[in-house]
């Protein structure tokens, strides 16, 4: 059984990135964390704690998430760059960089745009096939209900953040159930740079980029996840040269929130 540590975490806003950001342990090794769209730095507390005795850990909100503002980057590009921007100021020069979701995305271009920055790559439910996804998957994008949905799931998630708060009964739940402490974590998000930023996510395919990918790389991917199906990410570890694909059985689309013991045994292994 993996515990998590008990650790001193910074909590702190880089001013040159413009990103708020965890981070924790210390040593010349380096890994980034990055979220997927609509989650937060949160998500990776039990991660980071876990990876923190190994290296020196960082969990950014991406733009346009948690405390961190869009300032334009609305594209996947521009995000890469925000982070490539972010680990200047930390003085990285080398990364671990695991990214989920929209943030495999982020992880992907970062890798290709800056390849002397990530020596190492993890890939968890990769969205980066986007051409591919469940047309469920643009919901929210659809041109006559999806910005209203969008906005709707947000009040939704509102409501339980506000619960949680003042009935001790959902507060308990919410601890236990990590689908809905992830929606009170989401709760307040900006929905129209949401709206943009998935835009962008779907915009950026890596159909015939994933071969130029030159770095140790992991996929991850649980085996009910409908969100990035596991058979999407089986194409993304066989396109890239020497991947490794790890199906984790019984996870869904959050295996680092819903079997966190056993996501961060694969980590380190991956690290060692």
């Amino acid at each position: 059984m993996i515990t998590a540590p008990s650790i001193a975490l910074t909590d702190a806003f880089c001013d040159i990135s413009r990103l708020r950001y965890i981070s924790a342990g210390a040593g010349e090794r380096a890994v980034v964390l990055l979220h997927g769209w609509g989650d937060t730095k949160e998500i990776w507390r039990a991660t980071l704690a876990a990876l923190s005795a190994h290296a020196r850990v960082f969990a950014p909100d991406l733009p346009g998430h948690g405390g961190s503002p869009l300032d334009g980057a609305e594209r996947m590009q521009h995000v890469a760059a925000r982070m490539a921007t972010f680990c200047n100021a930390q003085k990285i020069d080398q990364i671990t960089l695991v990214g989920h979701s929209m943030g495999g995305n982020v992880a992907l271009e970062l890798t290709l745009t800056y390849p002397h920055l990530v020596e190492r790559l993890a890939l968890v439910a990769p969205a980066v096939l986007t051409v591919v996804m469940p047309p469920y998957t643009r919901f929210y994008l659809h041109h006559r209900y999806g910005w209203a949905a969008l906005c709707a799931s947000l009040l939704f998630y509102r409501g339980i953040d506000a619960l949680s708060r003042h009935w001790r009964l959902i507060a308990v739940i919410k601890r236990i159930l990590p689908g809905l402490r992830r929606a009170a974590f989401a709760a307040h998000h900006d929905p129209e740079g949401l709206h943009r930023l998935l835009k962008g996510l779907f915009a950026n395919s890596f159909d015939g980029r994933l071969d130029q990918v030159r770095v140790p790389t992991l996929v991850i991917n649980g085996n009910l996840d409908a969100v990035v199906p596991a058979n999407l990410s089986r194409r993304v570890a066989s396109a890239i040269p020497g991947a490794r694909f790890i199906l984790m059985r019984g996870a869904l689309h959050h295996p680092m929130d819903e079997q966190p013991e056993a996501f961060q045994r694969v980590l380190l292994e991956f690290l060692a």
